[in-house]
């Protein structure tokens, strides 16, 4: 029997509106300097991957604020560099991350995915407690609070917080014990098989994987929409 859920937050809960490259541009264009969209979706694309923070398991998130801020800053740097060269900004550079940075955590760049306060609503009804674990800097705290959301959930757990991303099991077993609760009493869903799906499972939980835009599958591991969730809880 399913006596929690816990959610993933980017891709899962929420997304950047309108896009990334569009609220660069968008931002980059405040300070005169002008970028191409679709460029700078691409190469932000390309450098998360290489930057990507949590891809052995350990997060740089865990020391202070100011630690998170340097990696974005790292991320933010190279994607303009390639993009259009850092001299476009003169010696402007730093007072335009402070405010790219600022401004990612203004709930106006954010949207809730339409089927997420029906899912919430439902789990609400049954009495099933619901939290958010994620690989996610400390804003993400204050961004739930400004969408008007942060209340639906027991807690919010980054693994800025935690102080170890997804995949590790580490992070999902301080979720549980945060509710005194058993593992395989604990349902994730998440849009990533491997930092969701497949690591709750190897930490012992049970893993459903969020996909708008698939088909489905045949082993019901896989839904379309979280509505779905309220079906998968027993």
């Amino acid at each position: 029997m399913v006596r929690a859920v816990f959610f993933d937050a980017a891709g899962t809960l929420l997304h950047v509106y309108p896009s990334v490259g569009e609220i660069y541009a968008r931002e980059a264009e405040r300070f005169g300097v002008s970028a191409a969209t679709e460029s700078l979706s691409a190469v932000f694309r390309k450098v998360w991957r290489e930057l990507r923070p949590y891809a052995d398991g350990t997060s740089p998130f865990h020391t202070s604020e100011a630690i998170e801020r340097e990696w974005w800053r790292k991320l933010v740097e190279r994607v303009f560099d390639d993009a259009v060269g850092l001299d476009s900004f003169g010696d402007g550079f730093e007072t335009f991350f402070e405010s790219l940075y600022l401004r990612f955590e203004e709930p106006e760049v954010w949207r809730l995915y339409g089927d997420v306060m029906p899912a919430l609503d439902a789990l609400r009804d049954r009495g099933i407690p619901i939290a958010i674990v994620s690989n996610w800097d400390s804003r993400l705290p204050r961004l739930m609070h400004a969408m008007g959301v942060a209340n639906r959930f027991q807690f919010i757990l980054t693994s800025a917080e935690a102080g170890v991303s997804k995949p590790s099991p580490e992070i999902f077993l301080q979720a549980v014990a945060r509710l005194g609760l058993l593992t395989h009493e604990v349902l994730h869903i998440g849009d990533s098989l491997d930092d969701d799906v497949r690591a709750a499972q190897n930490a012992g939980l049970r893993g459903l994987h969020i996909d708008r835009k698939g088909a489905g599958d045949s082993d019901g591991t896989t839904i379309q929409s979280l509505t779905e969730v309220i079906d998968r809880v027993g």
